[in-house]
C-alpha cells in the first residue's frame, strides 16, 4: 500500500510513503515498489528490505521432516519460544492421530510465577519462555509419504495459535523396482518385470499376486527364498488395444506392507 505526492514543483521534493502488511511473511524479504512520472528521463524502482520476526518463533523449522523405517519411528525436537523472551503457556494443542507429541520447557528459561489456565484445566506446559516439543511418527504410519498437522494454542498476545507441519518419510523393509511399470507398444510379446527385495528382517512371503486388468497375468519366482522374488507381468490382449492404465497388486506377510500396489500405464 502506497501514498505519494502527486505533484511535485520545479526544485521541490516529494515523497511516497509505502506500508507492507507483514502478517504473512517470516525471515528476510525484499518487496518493490516502481515510480513513474510524466518525465521520461525519470523512472525508478525502491526496494523495501525487512527481517520478519513472529512473536513465536519455531526452530529449526515449523515444517521438520521425520524419515523413519516403517515400524522404527524417530522423533524430531523443535525449540518453541517467545521472539522477545516473554513468558507465556501452551495451553493447549491438538495433535494429528500419525504422530504423538510431548511438551516440556527448556531448562534454564526465565520462568514465570502465574500460571495461566486452558480451556480444560491445566495447561499443557507453563511458565516459560522457550519450550522443547519432541513430535514422534505412530509406528502404524503408512509407508510413503504423508502429514501431519500439529496445531498449539498459547497464551502469547498475537501468536495465539501456532502450526507445525511434520512430514513423514517411512521407508517399509520391502522393496519393489520399478516402483511403477510403463508399457509401450513392441511388435514382441510384452512382458515387464519387477523386483520385489527384503534384505533383512524376517523372511518376506509373496501371498497373492493380483491384476486390475485380466489382458495382464502374472508369475512369480523366487531369486532367493524369503529375500527376492522376480515378478513378470505379461500382456495377453490384442495388439493396438490402446491406452493402458491399472495397477498390479501384490498381498505379503510384511507387517505396513501387507498390500503393495504397482501401477501400470502406458499404450498398446
Amino acid at each position: 500500500m502506497t501514498e505519494f505526492d502527486k505533484v511535485i514543483p520545479p526544485g521541490g521534493v516529494g515523497k511516497v510513503i509505502a506500508s507492507l502488511d507483514t502478517s504473512h511473511y517470516r525471515g528476510a524479504i525484499t518487496k518493490g515498489v516502481r515510480v513513474t512520472t510524466n518525465d521520461p528521463r525519470t523512472s525508478l524502482v525502491l526496494q523495501l528490505k525487512a527481517q520478519i520476526v513472529g512473536a513465536i518463533e519455531v526452530t529449526p523449522t515449523d515444517m521438520p521432516v521425520l524419515a523413519m523405517t516403517v515400524g522404527e519411528p524417530k522423533p524430531a525436537e523443535l525449540t518453541v519460544s517467545a521472539s522477545n523472551g516473554t513468558v507465556f503457556d501452551v495451553l493447549s494443542m491438538q495433535v494429528d492421530p500419525l504422530v504423538g507429541v510431548t511438551i516440556r520447557p527448556v531448562l534454564g528459561t526465565p520462568r514465570g510465577a502465574r500460571k495461566v489456565k486452558g480451556s480444560h484445566g491445566q495447561p499443557v506446559a507453563a511458565g516459560s519462555n522457550r519450550y522443547l516439543v519432541t513430535i514422534v511418527p505412530k509406528k502404524d504410519a503408512p509407508v510413503g509419504q504423508s502429514f501431519a498437522y500439529v496445531r498449539l494454542k498459547t497464551s502469547l498476545p498475537n501468536a495465539e495459535s501456532v502450526m507445525l507441519r511434520a512430514s513423514l518419510v517411512v521407508a517399509g523393509r520391502v522393496q519393489v523396482t520399478p516402483q511403477q511399470l510403463v508399457i509401450q507398444p513392441s511388435p514382441e510379446a510384452l512382458v515387464l518385470h519387477v523386483k520385489i527385495t527384503k534384505p533383512t528382517g524376517g523372511a518376506l512371503k509373496i501371498l497373492a499376486v493380483e491384476s486390475s486388468d485380466p489382458d495382464f497375468v502374472t508369475a512369480t519366482a523366487a531369486i532367493a527364498e524369503g529375500r527376492e522374488y522376480d515378478l513378470a507381468v505379461r500382456y495377453t490382449g490384442q495388439p493396438g488395444r490402446g491406452p493402458v492404465s491399472s495397477r498390479i497388486t501384490v498381498k505379503t506377510n510384511e507387517p505396513g506392507q501387507d498390500t503393495i500396489v504397482i501401477p501400470l500405464k502406458g499404450r498398446i
